[in-house]
């Protein structure tokens, strides 16, 4: 049987029970206390369930600042009872909870998000730039013919350049006879590219250019940075250490990290939860959790 830390005053203020007897239920939970209290006229202990439905008395009675309390309450709970409470906790709460799962389960979790959470968490921390430079040919190569990169972002990229990294763009891909011509003449003979001749271009670029080609279309059109794969979002993440890919996943909002602290085995899940605010606990008992509560032994080891 477990014991709470409970202020045994309290019972006998609250309830009505005098110090002398309280010992002499010993090892007998609140239900049977009140049922003998209530048969000797104790109307208070009839009445008890009442007092259970009062945040500020439940809050004084069990002592819920106290962390070992609220975790034999949330032990004496069901799995959903404590899926009902995970969203009362902050994500910085929840985040603490991440520390349990294995850097790669984080990874994991991260790689799933929905992909507008993912690049928010990402670029927090992270540069667009450094996402590319992690990423393979093959990759970048995918984004580049992906429909939604239309050949005008792609253009004006090239008319944002100056002469001399336009003229060596144009030579690496068509060779030397594009050495020395002015602007007019590279982005003219671009613009009269075919679709396939075009993208067919933009692929032979050099590694470093189709880096600075992708950051200055989605520079253009932000949103295209969704079109980027999750594992390659992730990359730069793969390079802190835990603490630190923690602390990035705390600024996801906290209906992203509850999920994830359900896949916990049940008694992490507890540990979680005993940062909840013993106000927040209380009213919650209140109203939702009175069974809870008088389920939950408050007298054992105490025999004389």
């Amino acid at each position: 049987m477990i014991q709470l830390n409970v202020d045994f005053t309290l019972l006998n203020k609250f309830f009505g029970i005098p110090i002398k007897r309280i010992f002499q239920y010993a090892n007998k939970d609140i239900e049977e206390i009140m049922k003998l209290e209530a048969a000797q006229g104790n109307q208070k202990a009839a009445d008890y369930k009442k007092i259970l439905s009062d945040p500020d008395k439940i809050l004084e009675i069990f002592k819920l600042a106290n962390v070992e309390n609220k975790l034999i309450i949330l032990q004496n709970m069901s799995e959903s009872d404590l899926d009902e409470l995970l969203p009362y906790l902050t994500s910085e709460q929840l985040a603490k909870g991440l520390n349990f799962f294995t850097e790669e389960k984080l990874l994991e979790f991260s790689s799933k998000l929905p992909i507008e959470e993912l690049c928010a968490m990402i670029f927090e921390k992270f540069s667009l730039l450094d996402v590319l430079s992690l990423m393979n040919e093959d990759s970048m190569d995918a984004f580049i013919m992906e429909p939604d990169v239309e050949r005008k972002y792609a253009q004006n990229y090239f008319e944002s350049l100056d002469i001399k990294t336009l003229e060596k763009i144009m030579m690496y891909s068509f060779g030397p006879d594009f050495e020395g011509k002015n602007r007019d003449e590279y982005l003219e003979h671009l613009e009269n590219l075919d679709f396939k001749n075009y993208k067919r271009f933009l692929l032979s670029m050099e590694r470093e250019n189709k880096i600075n080609l992708i950051n200055g279309i989605t520079s253009q059109e932000p949103d295209l940075v969704y079109l980027l794969e999750p594992t390659d979002l992730i990359a730069p993440m793969e390079l802190l250490m835990k603490e630190d890919k923690v602390k990035l996943m705390s600024t996801l909002d906290a209906e992203f990290l509850v999920p994830m602290i359900q896949e916990l085995p049940l008694d992490l899940t507890q540990i979680v939860l005993t940062q909840i605010d013993p106000r927040d606990f209380s009213e919650i008992l209140a109203r939702d959790f009175q069974d809870v509560l008088s389920s939950v032994v408050l007298f054992s080891n105490m025999a004389a």
